[in-house]
């Protein structure tokens, strides 16, 4: 539906960047020459539109880091890859869409950590015995690789810890991956990541 796409598009640009209390649905329905009775046809309620939203959003990332998984690159150029990725998407959403997303719709909240838990359980799995295979990251068992990465990652990219220690999600994304990274790649793995995220940003 053309015209349902056109909605969630413009809408989850200024919820994205304003939070979901300060996108009134006038200014959707003029902002696309619509009226506000079309919205509704597509979205009974506000709630409906920012589910859609953050569900169309989860769906997205697990597409977009596909070809990269599925690459013939070793795992520290999948690891860059990976970690660029979230920090583009993330950068686009605002410390105040973050935590008002955890506070007024803690259900879908709820959702988004059970999303991201998955795709790091099934994905960074790969790569990391991927980058054993290859020497560049060390044989440390994974069950602890991956509790540490979960539990660092629902620690510092969660609205509380970015809202009290003035971060952006896309800094204390990159900052925590790299932290992360240095602590279980090789020497050889250590210099392919830096000369991977480097080429990745140029």
């Amino acid at each position: 539906m053309e015209e349902k796409e056109r909605i969630l598009n413009l809408t989850e640009e200024r919820i994205f960047r304003d939070g979901f209390y300060k996108t009134p649905m006038d200014e959707i329905a003029s902002e696309l020459r619509i009226s506000k009775k079309t919205i509704y046809k597509f979205f009974p309620s506000k709630s409906d539109m920012v589910e859609a939203i953050v569900r169309r959003f989860m769906k997205k990332r697990q597409q977009d880091v596909l070809p990269i998984l599925n690459s013939d690159k070793n795992a520290v150029e999948k690891f860059a890859g990976i970690v660029f990725l979230m920090t583009q998407n993330l950068s686009r959403i605002s410390e105040k869409t973050f935590n008002d997303l955890r506070v007024h719709f803690p259900s879908l909240w709820n959702e988004v950590e059970k999303f991201r838990t998955e795709m790091i359980n099934k994905n960074i799995t790969k790569v990391v015995e991927q980058g054993k295979r290859e020497g560049l990251i060390a044989d440390y068992p994974t069950p602890i690789i991956m509790t540490i990465f979960l539990s660092s990652i629902r620690s510092i990219v969660n609205p509380d810890f970015i809202l009290n220690n003035n971060f952006s999600i896309k800094q204390a994304t990159q900052i925590t991956f790299q932290i992360l990274m240095s602590g279980i790649l090789t020497e050889k793995g250590e210099k392919l990541f830096k000369k991977s995220i480097s080429e990745i940003i140029q």
